[in-house]
């Protein structure tokens, strides 16, 4: 017969047991809460290594790239390592862009209208965004018919803007009203714009899409202007690569003969752009960072990092 002492040891036993248990249980969380916070840690640790080797690489192939020897089909200007890390550097004319302060100081919206419209920008958006980029740049508080001066920006919480003047970079355009929506259509919008040289696109680096903008025709006549810059061998940046150097050749490529239209090409383009844009794309693993050189001559331009859009 079971005692009352033997009633209390048992349910003492039993109680202890099931503490072990829920001890048991309380360092398991604990140690996979450890085991987490770790792996946490790491992977925080891989990518803040990853960050500083992309920064590494993309600082080399910026310094590479600047060098006054250096060709665009020279191999140093591109590197792969072992780590699935390495750099790659492109060199272009800076003017192969649209100057937004020129278009904008010169009261010539029309290309921006055009561009705009292209990127899939609703008519009254476009109107409303170009009277903005306007009055943002021009000296009075006067409110073009769609702008924004300073009330509206106060109204929206954004005070000392806009500033009055042409912009300093590109990340001051981003101010502007109506900017966000073009950020949603085109993330790479920077791409387009610059702030130097005086207007004139070098239609030897210019994207083709903006070639075909400058001249008003479809995509595809772009294409045997694209094949006659790459050369016999069809790739860029080698030895064989050649370049447009008049208008009537410009024109001929595009098989325009409309004197307006080459007219408006005369007012638009050069073929030996000055200014040098050097972007060396660092990586390792899968993180990345981009850096880009302006240059004129010797003398520094701009500097800085911008947000990377490949792949």
């Amino acid at each position: 017969m079971i005692t009352n002492f033997q009633q209390t040891r048992q349910a003492q036993r039993g109680s202890a047991l099931i503490a072990v248990f829920w001890l048991i249980a309380i360092l398991s969380m604990i140690m996979l809460v450890g085991v987490r916070m770790l792996e946490a840690d790491t992977k925080i640790s891989r990518v803040n290594r990853a960050r500083i080797y992309a920064q590494r690489f993309a600082e080399t192939g910026l310094a590479i790239g600047r060098h006054p020897l250096i060709t665009l089909d020279d191999p140093l200007l591109h590197h792969a390592d072992g780590n699935a890390g390495g750099y790659n550097v492109t060199i272009r004319s800076e003017e192969a862009r649209l100057n937004i302060n020129v278009l904008l100081l010169k009261s010539d919206r029309a290309m921006l209208k055009r561009l705009f419209t292209f990127w899939g920008m609703k008519t009254d958006d476009v109107a409303a965004l170009s009277d903005a980029l306007k009055d943002w740049v021009d000296a009075d508080d006067l409110v073009s018919l769609n702008g924004a001066e300073k009330r509206d920006y106060e109204k929206e919480g954004f005070d000392g803007m806009p500033f009055n003047r042409p912009f300093k970079d590109l990340d001051e355009m981003s101010l502007v009203r109506g900017m966000d929506q073009i950020a949603e259509l085109r993330p790479e919008w920077r791409d387009w714009f610059t702030v130097h040289g005086d207007g004139h696109v070098d239609v030897n680096d210019a994207r083709p899409e903006l070639i075909a903008l400058l001249a008003d025709v479809p995509m595809e006549r772009v294409a045997p202007l694209l094949e006659f810059r790459a050369g016999p061998d069809g790739v860029r940046d080698t030895i064989d690569d050649r370049r447009i150097s008049s208008v009537q050749q410009l024109a001929q490529l595009l098989g325009v003969n409309q004197p307006v239209v080459v007219q408006q090409l005369t007012q638009w383009v050069r073929f030996d752009g000055v200014i040098r844009r050097i972007e060396s794309v660092g990586k390792m693993g899968g993180i990345s960072r981009k850096l880009v050189l302006i240059t004129q001559g010797n003398q520094v331009l701009w500097r800085g990092e911008v947000p990377n859009h490949e792949g």
